[in-house]
């Protein structure tokens, strides 16, 4: 009777626990951000305990491509987008709105990536007061697809292909990017069925024959070897 009452005991601490936990919600998944106009991202908590939340926006330097290439706004001499604030704590059920503002008008499409990081913080004891630090342990988070924009009456979309090395290198000669979709090709992946091609950003293919869908249109590339 006692171990069934401990064993009891037990689970429900623990499923005291598993509700006492902060639980993210992240609104919307992908923005578009333009110059002169406000941008926000919301969050809220869901849970039934606080969360505390690391904000970093980072600059994606070959959108399109795998694996990415970030660089932090810190790394960049000229960032285009500023994200404000860079920490958050979330009581339960609380919401909050973290603002984007453009700091130039883009000439091209570029991407970034919001990531909002819960973090929870370990308590440090016998320490002095003035000099406490906290170590956190970083839990799962969310990154938000940033799409800085150009004006939409000074955007405009275009694309070209060139044979080179015995394949295919597709490359955006507008300024906003392409959607390629039912994405096919001699050793391309089934994973890779949809493509984005951004401005700035050619990428080239081993195969010498390219099939996809773009503008809904089919288009088929060849290129002799």
């Amino acid at each position: 009777m006692k171990l069934r009452t401990m064993l009891l005991s037990l689970m429900w601490l623990g499923s005291s626990l598993a509700q006492a936990e902060g639980e993210l919600m992240v609104m919307p998944a992908t923005l578009k951000v333009y110059n002169n106009h406000e941008h926000s991202v919301n969050v809220k908590n869901l849970g039934d305990a606080p969360l505390y939340l690391s904000i970093s926006l980072q600059k994606v330097m070959n959108p399109g491509e795998s694996p990415e290439i970030k660089q932090p706004l810190s790394a960049l001499t000229h960032p285009g987008i500023l994200a404000n604030p860079d920490k958050l704590t979330l009581g339960p059920g609380q919401s909050r709105a973290i603002s984007l503002k453009s700091l130039v008008e883009p000439e091209a499409e570029t991407l970034y990536r919001l990531y909002i990081v819960p973090v929870r913080s370990m308590q440090v004891e016998e320490a002095p007061e003035d000099k406490i630090t906290a170590p956190m342990s970083v839990a799962i988070g969310y990154g938000v697809l940033v799409r800085h924009m150009p004006p939409p009456g000074k955007q405009h979309s275009s694309w070209t292909h060139r044979c080179k090395d015995g394949g295919v290198t597709l490359e955006n000669t507008g300024n906003v990017s392409v959607q390629l979709s039912e994405f096919e090709g001699a050793g391309i992946k089934q994973a890779k069925s949809k493509l984005a091609l951004f401005p700035g950003t050619p990428q080239h293919f081993s195969t010498p024959r390219l099939k996809f869908v773009i503008d809904n249109k089919m288009q088929t590339l060849e290129c002799s070897k």
